[in-house]
């Protein structure tokens, strides 16, 4: 009995070596390697190029993730200031996108946008309608001195440089 186990560790060592040489025959390169480190069946040289211009950005890609809407709140210490503060100011900074172009592209035709609000054009909001009525009333708006000489609201068929569409009004207006 004792040399069946004798041959049963034999065979379990053997097999376990069989196993190693296996694994170990897989990691040896398959081309012999010189001395010197170079392989003698490889004729090609392989130069890097080390100077290579960084891949060209995609303009389209850029605009849409600088120019569309926070897809997130931000949060932070909201109700947490110590007692001896005092709330002095709040500023509100809205990066907009959807817009007129911000300068004329040298040999090219001006978009045709229009920037009229028109609550039959899509997208609209519920209250536009009521809104351009208020807003077209003209000194009984109560608009404060220094914005009288201003538009109340955007009432021209073909945008300014730089303005905001109805699109973009009605997005920044839902974030406000």
């Amino acid at each position: 009995m004792s040399e069946d186990l004798v041959v049963a560790f034999l065979l379990i060592s053997l097999l376990y070596m069989v196993y190693v040489l296996y694994l170990s025959v897989h990691l040896i390169p398959v081309n012999p390697i010189r001395e010197d480190g170079l392989n003698p069946k490889s004729r090609k040289r392989i130069m890097p190029d080390l100077l290579t211009e960084p891949p060209a950005i995609d303009p389209v890609y850029e605009a849409r993730v600088y120019c569309n809407i926070p897809t997130i709140a931000e949060r932070s210490m909201e109700g947490h200031a110590p007692h001896y503060f005092k709330l002095v100011s709040v500023q509100v900074l809205i990066r907009h996108g959807d817009r007129y172009p911000l300068y004329v592209i040298p040999k090219t035709k001006r978009p045709d946008i229009d920037c009229m609000l028109l609550p039959s054009r899509k997208p609209s909001h519920p209250q536009l309608e009521a809104f351009i009525k208020y807003m077209s009333k003209g000194s009984a708006a109560q608009m404060d001195g220094s914005l009288s000489s201003l538009p109340r609201y955007p009432s021209h068929s073909l945008c300014e440089m730089g303005e905001l569409t109805q699109t973009e009004h009605l997005v920044a207006s839902f974030y406000l």
